[in-house]
């Protein structure tokens, strides 16, 4: 194996074939745990794997059926000839395998491994087959696309100042984690630490998922779904500095003499103690609403301050505006809510893809100019879907991690 790819797909197949040996289990524990690259590619194969049916596959694999597909699809000789493969050819200079009798006689003491090695071998290329040639049917089923789009969802990462990541939510709630002078307390949707690291890490949370944490002076964030969160794990002295991606509600704990800021891309929102939400979903946009308390937000010298109930948009092609704003609408998402009003379809299947963590296509221009208004709420895709099927004709499909509207 002379990449990284092929390393994780050769130790994926033998997985699940079950050839996988005991050292070739611990390589895989340890790079699993430290390369986040084969980490990455291991969760990708595995996605695929069950998108696919890969167990099922394995199981009732025909090892000749699966040489000859090859063979068909991918120009490989068959040497389909059993005799052939056991007898072998003198002119080649090569010694014919053994009976399974043979190998009986001499105790069993290499049988088993030989034939297992070969039936591993014979897996992982018609695996490979599999996977370079996937099906492509079609499911309109709402609930079983909601099935398939749990299975996929990704799950909330950690990664650390020294580059060591750690899952969080489902896979590790309730757990206590220690790595280095950090231990972190993970809940389904919520983390809390203690840590005298002031490297700056980064919590990812992913579409169709939102996440709290507890920062070390006390600061409460809510991270909506396809967010970023930039922050060390420790304030160092005089300095509150966080980063954010995407969309974020910020209860800010006071601290008179430390202002705390969060940058974004493009604007930062300096505050001492108070609660508001930033949103950057949108290209050469940053909005910035205040619930209660002051902040001032700022771009390359502009300025402008904001008092509760207002929300301030910092525009590259206009600079600042500030209006009022409905509370329940722009903060709806802390509760598995999202209002959307006359929203063109383009758009909401921006927002529906972010909520649901499903990748949604539109069919050409059909919906061209159309807009839409209504609600959607994370975790009830079927009945998103049913309302878009009755209220907009519309019809849906979901083929290879992907829905289709048509």
């Amino acid at each position: 194996m002379n990449n990284t790819k092929e390393q994780v797909f050769q130790l994926f197949v033998e997985k699940l074939s079950g050839s996988i040996s005991l050292e070739e289990e611990h390589v895989l524990e340890e790079r699993l745990s430290s390369d986040p690259v084969f980490r990455m590619e291991w969760q990708r194969l595995e996605e695929r794997a069950s998108e696919l049916g890969m167990s099922a596959f394995l199981s009732e694999l025909d090892a000749e059926a699966g040489l000859r597909e090859i063979r068909e699809r991918r120009g490989v000789r068959y040497l389909a000839d059993r005799e052939e493969m056991m007898e072998g050819s003198a002119d080649r200079g090569r010694r014919a395998p053994e009976t399974m009798a043979g190998m009986a006689d001499r105790g069993g003491r290499i049988g088993y491994r030989k034939v297992l090695g070969v039936a591993a071998a014979v897996l992982l290329v018609a695996a490979g087959v599999w996977l370079l040639f996937p099906r492509t049917g079609k499911i309109s089923d709402k609930g079983k696309i909601a099935e398939l789009v749990k299975e996929h969802q990704q799950s909330v990462q950690l990664e650390l100042g020294g580059g060591k990541q750690v899952e969080l939510g489902q896979a590790n709630a309730g757990k206590s984690i220690a790595v280095g002078n950090t231990t972190l307390q993970s809940g389904v949707d919520a983390l809390q630490y203690t840590s005298q690291d002031t490297s700056l890490s980064t919590l990812s949370v992913p579409a169709g998922a939102t996440y709290k944490i507890v920062l070390s002076d006390g600061t409460e964030v809510w991270l909506n779904a396809a967010t970023r969160l930039r922050f060390p794990l420790k304030f160092p002295s005089g300095h509150r500095d966080v980063e954010v991606e995407g969309e974020a509600f910020f209860k800010v704990a006071k601290h008179a003499d430390v202002p705390f800021v969060v940058h974004t891309s493009l604007t930062d929102v300096q505050v001492l103690g108070t609660s508001f939400n930033v949103n950057t979903y949108e290209k050469g946009n940053v909005r910035t609403a205040l619930i209660e308390g002051r902040v001032i937000t700022r771009h390359s010298g502009q300025s402008l301050s904001l008092e509760p109930g207002y929300v301030s948009e910092y525009e590259v092609s206009k600079g600042f505006s500030s209006t009022t704003f409905e509370q329940e609408d722009e903060l709806s998402w802390m509760n598995g809510v999202y209002y959307f009003h006359d929203m063109t379809m383009e758009r909401l299947v921006e927002v529906a893809s972010r909520c649901y963590g499903i990748h949604m296509v539109l069919s050409g221009d059909k919906f061209a100019g159309q807009s839409l208004t209504g609600v959607m709420e994370r975790g009830k895709l079927p009945e998103f879907l049913q309302d878009l099927e009755t209220t907009a004709h519309i019809k849906y499909y979901y083929s290879n991690k992907d829905l289709y509207l048509e």
